[in-house]
This record gives structure tokens, sequence and C-alpha cells, in this order.
């Protein structure tokens, strides 16, 4: 049964692009979802099932049909919508509210150097100690120094620090002004900069997740924008890929040789169990979990934060006790939402996750977007393509960025708001194959 996975998956991943003859994002993020399964599968062959990722300690997990059928059909629900957006048809990504966008940039790019400011100085430190020391810290609740220096600061200092999330938008940004309008890589590269800065915030606690999250989203922002791709920007990219990804790898490596040393599988095996566990845990979970249990502080995190002050970090420990086994695993996003709210609210919240998106998206096969619809799929694309580990927004942290982008993307479509904006020209955005459209009708 687990090998179901890697066969629907790769043959999900070969229909999308076989019906679209490219590499778009429903093929990207459903490649991701073959490459896990293909681990989970190598996982349960090498016996990689007794380190601390996978619930099942040791046994062998029990996969039945329900669970897998539920895990597959789910997961491809939130696939779906993207497969709406042909990515080799897109003719020009508009922005009729200029000033708005760029005012925006301003504030991440300010939010980015104030979050380097306060964690730069405890890199080298970090760089040079205990790996599984720090990660254990974390656990136990010790705060990394730069958040203990965070709160040293003013009140308005520590909200932008909070709200790191929201530099992530730098990604689609920098891709936007150095693709579309053409603006110089010296005003645009500050943009891809401050989308760093969870990243940073990651490597204080010696984790992986976020250097992850961060370049599945990069893959995600290129595979979007590749017709747009000019050779100065070609260019840039290669020349700085091989030292990022020679960096980010070394960090990786050595995080989990430090964590899983002394570790039965070791570190090459607790790597396939990271990347593998979701479907066993996801079976497990299905198989385990108590029904009469509902927690919804994952899934709208600012609304419980303001009702209750409780976030899915003060739960965990009570609710583990509660279910009888660790809820902090890997288990895709629909098992993190399936562990919070059962099997048929997890078939809920996956329908109105499509039906967002496709108020989002719109059209099949559009030829525009402005950048505010690119930006709310962007945090919407997120859900399933970090879904591969779990449901990214859990925290009113990582919240805040889709807290933005809806706003942004709700307020773009009222044109009044904009109307001043409207009448600017688009410099540098001029293409002879191109109607440029102030709208967002495609």
């Amino acid at each position: 049964m687990e090998y179901i996975p890697l066969i629907y998956f790769g043959g999900l991943t070969f229909y999308f692009w076989q019906r679209n003859r490219s590499f778009d994002l429903s093929v990207y993020i459903s490649l991701l979802f073959t490459i896990t399964s293909l681990c989970c599968v190598l996982m349960i062959m090498g016996g990689h099932l007794s380190g601390s990722g996978v619930l099942t300690d040791g046994w062998m997990p029990e996969f039945s049909i329900l669970p897998t059928v539920l895990y597959c059909g789910l997961i491809t629900l939130t696939i779906l919508p993207f497969s709406f957006i042909r990515t080799e048809k897109l003719v020009n990504i508009t922005n009729v509210h200029r000033r708005t966008i760029f005012a925006l940039s301003i504030f991440i790019i300010i939010q980015g150097l104030l979050i380097y400011y306060v964690v730069l100085g405890s890199i080298s430190e970090l760089l040079s100690g205990d790996f599984k020391y720090i990660k254990d810290a974390g656990y136990a609740g010790d705060i990394t120094p730069a958040d203990a220096k965070m709160l040293t600061m003013p009140l308005p200092a520590q909200l932008m620090y909070l709200m790191t999330s929201m530099t992530l938008l730098g990604i689609p940004l920098f891709f936007y002004y150095s693709c579309i309008e053409k603006r110089s890589l010296w005003l645009t590269v500050p943009l891809l900069a401050v989308s760093l800065s969870p990243v940073l915030r990651g490597i204080l606690a010696a984790d992986r997740t976020e250097i992850i999250h961060y370049g599945l989203m990069f893959l995600f922002t290129l595979v979007f924008f590749k017709g747009f791709l000019t050779t100065k920007v070609r260019n840039f990219f290669l020349i700085v890929s091989v030292p990022i990804l020679m960096i980010g790898t070394t960090y990786i490596v050595a995080v989990s040789a430090s964590r899983f040393e002394d570790s039965q599988e070791g570190a090459s095996g607790s790597m396939l169990e990271y990347a593998g566990q979701s479907y066993a845990n996801f079976c497990y979970f299905y198989d385990n979990h108590n029904n009469d249990l509902f927690y919804f502080e994952r899934e709208i995190p600012v609304t419980t934060y303001f009702l209750s002050k409780e976030q899915y970090a003060d739960t965990k420990e009570e609710r583990s006790a509660k279910e009888g086994f660790f809820i902090g695993v890997f288990a895709s996003h629909i098992g993190s939402w399936m562990l919070d709210t059962g099997v048929v609210g997890s078939c809920i919240i996956s329908a109105l996750f499509f039906l967002v998106c496709c108020l989002v998206i719109r059209n099949f096969n559009r030829t525009e977007f402005d950048i505010a619809d690119v930006m709310m799929i962007f945090v919407l694309g997120a859900v399933p393509t970090f879904g591969i580990f779990y449901y990214r927004y859990y925290s009113i942290g990582t919240a805040f960025i889709y807290v933005a982008a809806g706003a942004l993307f709700l307020f773009s479509k009222l044109k009044i708001i904009w109307k001043k904006d409207d009448k600017e020209p688009q410099e540098n955005n001029e293409q002879p194959n191109e109607k440029i459209l102030l709208s967002d009708t495609p």
C-alpha cells in the first residue's frame, strides 16, 4: 500500500505535464509529493522507522485504503486550482496600485534591515556551537539571543520583528520589478536579500524547515515568472545560485549530522525520515486520532490569539498528552487539518481552500494577472507546496503574510481607491507584442 502515493502522484505529475506540455505550478507541486512519496518508500524499505519523526517507532506501519484515498484525494484537491494557471500563456503582470506596492516594498526592506540588525550579531556564535543543543533548548522553551534582544526594543520594532514572514513577499516583488518593470538589479536585489529574514531567524534555532520553505517558494515563484526572465536576471541567478546552494546544503547536512549522529539511522536515514514521514504519520493520525478532540488555533491563529491568547505551540504538549502520541510531526497540510478538525473538517477545509484559490485565479488560462493577484497566489501556493511537511500558517507569526496579501488583494479590487494610480503610465514595461490593460480582467 505504501507504493500507492508514489504511483499516484507520479501519474498526476505526468498528467499535468502531458496536458499543459509545460513545467507549470501544478507539475511542480505534484512533483514535490512524488519525491516525498519516494522518500517514504525508501524509508520503509530501509527500515528507518525508529527515529523521532515517524510515530510508528520501529513498527511496520499499517497502511489501509481509506486513509490512502483521503491523503491522495484531498492533496489533489488543493493542487488542482494551480493547474488553471498556464505560465507559458502569461503575457503581462499589471500593477494598478503602484504607490501602494512601492510603499509595501519599502516597508519590507526596512523590516528586513531591522531583522538583519537583530539577528546577525548572533549568527557567528550559533555556527560555532552545537546544533543539537540549540535545537533541544528551543524544544525546552528557551528563546534565541535575537528574540531576547528584540524584547528590549520599542514596540513598533517588536511588531515588525514578529511579522518577519511578510518579508517573504520580497520574492514575488523582486521578480516583478526585475522581470516586468525591468528595474536595475541594484534596486531590486534588496527585496530578495530581505526576503531571507525568516531563514536567518530559523538558523538561530538550528532549524532546517525555514531554509527549505524558502527554497520551495523561490522555485514556485521562478516557475510562475519563467516566461518573463530576462538575460540579466538569468545571469544573476547563475552567479549567485552556486554559492547559495553550497552554503544551504552544507548547513542542512551539518544540522542533520549534529542532531542525529547518535541515532540508529544516522544522518542519511534521518534525512529520509525527515522527507518521507508525512504519509506514514497521516495514516497513523487516521487510525489513532481521538475524534472527540477539536482545535482551531492552527487554522485561524490570528483569531484564536486575540480571543484566547493561545497558539498551536502553547497547546502542543497538552494535546499530545490527550491524544496519547506526540503531534508535532510532519503529516502534510491535510494531516494537520485532520488532526485538528477530524476527517470531515479536513474535507471541508480542503474544499474551502479550493474555492478561495478559484476566486483568486478566477479564469482558466488567464494571460494577465495583477501583482496583488500574484502575491495572493504566492501565499496560497505555500499551503500545498510546503504541505509536503505540514500546514504552513499555523501561528500568528507565520499568518501575517496571508493577512497582508489577502488585504492587498481585496483592496486592489476596489478600483475607485486606485483611480489616481490607474492614470499613471507604466514605465519600462512596454513590450512590442502585448497590449497593457490596467485592469484585472484577462
